[in-house]
């Protein structure tokens, strides 16, 4: 282990005693400067924390306008120690402004060169650690790492489990358990919904994938970067419902000492990182076979590698006589930025390599480099106005990349 990685480790054990709250989140383009017209003065914190973590300030933003208050703040990944601000910006809550705001933010980072806000930044997955003195107190304080590796990343990921682009994670590091409060929403299953098999070991994400399919099945979902995004959605609502229905009330059942407890904490947070690990991927394949797209699935290429998708199938891509330019590959990843290298060396018949992912952003010189290493990104229609605007003409989306899939035969 590198010495940052050891520094990481007694970091995260430092912070998980009782009185702290950690918020983990991968940094969208529009919390850094990233997209310096459009950026909104430094991260956005859920309102989950804030009703958890900063009940005071929760209570002012009833009837206060733009309520806030100062924190000290240690960036623990740089050494950087600083005061920063925490505001919320509430005109739709208090003045009833239909176009007004309703989000807080932790902002007076410094300069555009400040680690945090940065360019080179978005992507990056972050633990925010709050102290909070008292459970009906404020935090009084916060320390916060900020990634600079894949490896850094899952050390942080085995801990609290997968973390989905656009949606922070609020953690307890005490009781290794993360905090979510479930939203009832079509895609939530009820109580009396749950499969007995299910009470007994958490479902597959196969099996949580063909059950999205089946509940928004005859819905209008529109073209296929739609459909992704609407799915991925519901995956994420159906899983947490499933969780709540099984996790807690084992968790409020307790347990006999500390080993089971560990052991179970353990299996949740595999069991949420088998699902996250497997989830674009599985959108990915469905819409393929919805679409009619010939491809193969996690077929080996050279030296046992084993790309996503190969189109139009792995036998085409093994006879020497088909051409290169008729072949394609799509890798499919969640995060791209620490993560995007590891596909290079991936079916290298193929020069160009395609890389769907549904990460908020990339910096312009990652993108650069990344085209520069033959990587073309693929990414859901949606989302590219969270790119910048110089290069957000070069991105693909995955419906044009079904239709150049289908030409190939």
């Amino acid at each position: 282990m590198s010495r940052r990685l050891d520094e990481l480790e007694a970091w995260m054990e430092r912070v998980a005693t009782p009185g702290w709250h950690w918020y983990v989140k991968y940094i969208p383009a529009n919390d850094t400067y990233a997209k310096p017209n459009v950026h909104q003065g430094g991260p956005y914190v859920g309102k989950e924390l804030l009703r958890i973590a900063f009940p005071e300030l929760t209570a002012r933003a009833e009837a206060e306008k733009n309520p806030d208050l100062h924190l000290s703040a240690l960036v623990a990944s740089h050494g950087l120690a600083q005061d920063v601000r925490l505001i919320w910006y509430n005109s739709r809550r208090v003045e009833h402004k239909s176009n007004g705001r309703d989000e807080a933010r932790l902002t007076n980072w410094g300069g555009m060169d400040h680690p945090l806000v940065a360019e080179e930044a978005t992507g990056s997955l972050v633990v925010f650690a709050f102290q909070q003195p008292s459970p009906s107190k404020d935090a009084a304080g916060l320390e916060l790492w900020i990634t600079d590796s894949a490896e850094e990343d899952d050390l942080i990921l085995e801990t609290v489990g997968p973390v989905e682009p656009g949606s922070g994670v609020l953690f307890s590091p005490s009781a290794g358990m993360m905090v979510q409060a479930v939203r009832r929403s079509p895609c939530s299953l009820r109580d009396d919904e749950l499969l007995p098999e299910w009470r007994v070991e958490l479902p597959s994400g196969e099996a949580i994938v063909n059950m999205v399919l089946d509940r928004m099945r005859g819905r209008r979902l529109g073209d296929v970067d739609d459909r992704i995004i609407k799915r991925r959605a519901c995956e994420y609502e159906l899983f947490l419902s499933i969780e709540s229905h099984v996790v807690l009330p084992r968790v409020k059942e307790g347990f006999v000492n500390v080993e089971e407890f560990v052991r179970f904490a353990n299996s949740v947070t595999n069991r949420r990182k088998s699902r996250a690990g497997k989830s674009l991927e599985l959108h990915a394949r469905a819409i393929f076979n919805e679409e009619g797209v010939r491809h193969s699935w996690t077929e080996s290429t050279e030296d046992k590698r084993t790309p996503d998708f190969i189109f139009p199938s792995i036998e085409h891509y093994r006879d020497d006589a088909w051409p290169a330019t008729k072949l394609r590959m799509l890798a499919a990843k969640t995060t791209c930025k620490d993560r995007w290298r590891q596909i290079l060396n991936e079916a290298k018949r193929i020069p160009e390599k395609h890389l769907l992912t549904v990460q908020e952003g990339v910096s312009t010189p990652q993108f650069r480099e990344m085209r520069d290493e033959g990587v073309q990104l693929v990414v859901p229609r949606e989302l590219h106005g969270k790119y910048p605007d110089d290069i957000r003409d070069e991105l693909t989306t995955l419906e044009e990349f079904v239709a150049v899939a289908k030409s190939l035969e």
